[in-house]
């Protein structure tokens, strides 16, 4: 595989809710939003699509939440007010009516006045609560390192079909004796070929290469058929599977955003399901090396174990990333990377022995982007960032380093692969011709994306560096003039 697995819980609760008591004044003394709102029907109901998740379990917010799911994907969380009164509106109940429910779902006074403050300056600009026509387009939050250009390969309806079929892999009886057998198939095929020879005629006979490449193919959809089994296994609805671009590299994906309403340990399972399925697809390809001893079949074989501990990853959009998350309650890390990290270098400037320095930090709120968590939760997202950060900032520097060295012996590579594949055109040799050109892209992917990583981090730097020049010299010229101010006063 090689998805960023979960597209649609990638940019996953990042709305903003009221976090404050709900005010209980009448209508007349609600505040004005600046923008209008806009005009709340005499019955109002949830917006196309829009799916009600339930409590976010296992979360390591500070408040209980709630989730919601909008028809684009994009994943909301509401404190229980509001998803009470997302529930409650239906179409068949007025303001009243879903007042008095809510009231009495929530255990707190609630007005009507409160219920259609919070639908049209709350929900209705969320997508949540249909809204009349012309009114403006709800926001999608922006997650760092997600797929684009998402196309749908297996539609939701055959996934499911598919997943209900292989969701009895997940019974413990039967994950304990698959895995026991992975254990002695691994040792047996392994322990008695060899993945040097099986390299060796891989690389001198150009069909092998097209064998292999489809083999990684067809783990990578068993591996994303995986994370939808695990999904209806814990008796969520898995979506759709699809293909889209992790920067220039082409990555399937699964969307398993149903899997919210499950507990943590579900949530878990479906993470795990993928590289679970890495596992399966290794003991069948096991036993067709048994059957036929055809030797692209052992470096077949080591390509899906690789593919299985790069899933575990945790510093990018793969199956470890969500691991982590889940283990950790909170939705999407790398939103919250840069607050523990400036959380923590906060922390560590109080051990500086300075009691001014001290007591002026002493009482200070903690990050706004930590604020909402509990303290095991911030604990264990600020140990996530400080490994995290470093691990991608020695990453991107060894790029710019060796970007000038690995480029042009790449373009060599490219060159000399596409000559042979030319060639092999020019023969008439048209499998060798498809390998050459298979070859060819697998050699340039790396530097172009490498190249593309560059440009990215570039541009982001030149922005934040216009940003901190603007606001140095703001500052430096309010300080002269202060000072200025202050020898005409002092004249």
């Amino acid at each position: 595989m090689t998805e960023p697995a979960w597209p649609a819980q990638a940019p996953a609760p990042t709305a903003p809710v009221p976090t404050a008591p709900v005010p209980t004044a009448p209508a007349s003394t609600v505040p004005s939003s600046t923008v209008p709102a806009p005009e709340l029907p005499d019955r109002p109901s949830r917006a196309d699509g829009l799916a009600l998740l339930g409590e976010f379990a296992g979360s390591g917010l500070a408040r209980p939440v709630f989730l919601a799911r909008r028809a684009d994907g994009q994943v909301v969380t509401l404190t229980e007010l509001l998803a009470r009164i997302v529930e409650a509106a239906d179409g068949t109940r007025d303001v009243a009516a879903i007042a008095d429910r809510v009231g009495r779902r929530c255990a707190r006074a609630v007005s009507g006045a409160d219920v259609a403050y919070l639908m049209t300056h709350r929900l209705m600009p969320l997508g949540l609560i249909a809204a009349p026509t012309g009114v403006t387009p709800t926001p999608r939050a922006k997650a760092l390192l997600t797929l684009s250009a998402r196309r749908t390969l297996l539609p939701a309806p055959a996934v499911r079909r598919i997943s209900g079929a292989l969701a009895g892999f997940f019974r413990p009886a039967v994950v304990s004796v698959l895995l026991a057998l992975l254990v002695v198939a691994d040792v047996w095929m392994f322990g008695r070929h060899s993945v040097r020879d099986s390299a060796a005629m891989v690389l001198a006979t150009p069909s092998m290469i097209l064998v292999l490449l489809g083999l990684t193919l067809a783990c990578a959809l068993v591996h994303e058929c995986g994370h939808a089994a695990a999904c209806r296994y814990g008796g969520a609805r898995p979506g759709v599977i699809g293909v889209g671009m992790y920067l220039v590299w082409p990555a399937f994906f699964t969307d398993v955003t149903d899997s919210y309403r499950l507990s943590r340990w579900g949530r878990l399972r479906t993470d795990l399901g993928g590289i679970y399925f890495n596992g399966l697809f290794a003991l069948l390809v096991t036993g067709t090396f048994a059957l036929t001893r055809a030797e692209v079949l052992v470096m077949a074989l080591l390509l899906v174990h690789m593919d299985a501990l790069r899933q575990l990853a945790p510093f990018v959009r793969l199956d470890g990333y969500y691991i982590v998350s889940d283990l950790v309650g909170v939705p999407d890390l790398f939103n919250r990377m840069g607050p523990a990290v400036r959380s923590a270098w906060r922390t560590a400037r109080l051990v500086i022995p300075s009691r001014r320095r001290a007591r002026a930090s002493a009482g200070s709120a903690p990050d706004p982007g930590l604020a909402g968590l509990t303290r095991r939760a911030r604990l264990l997202v600020t140990a996530w960032a400080l490994c995290a950060a470093p691990m991608i900032a020695v990453n991107l520097v060894m790029l710019a380093v060796y970007a000038p060295f690995v480029l042009p012996r790449t373009a060599l590579a490219v060159r000399d692969e596409f000559g042979q594949a030319s060639r092999a055109l020019a023969g008439g040799e048209l499998v060798a011709a498809l390998a050459g050109a298979v070859g060819t892209v697998l050699v340039a992917l790396p530097a172009i994306g490498m190249v593309y990583v560059l440009v990215r981090v570039g541009r982001r730097l030149a922005r934040v560096a216009r940003v901190a020049w603007a606001h140095w010299t703001s500052r430096r010229r309010s300080g002269c003039v202060s000072h200025a101010g202050a020898r005409s006063v002092g004249g």
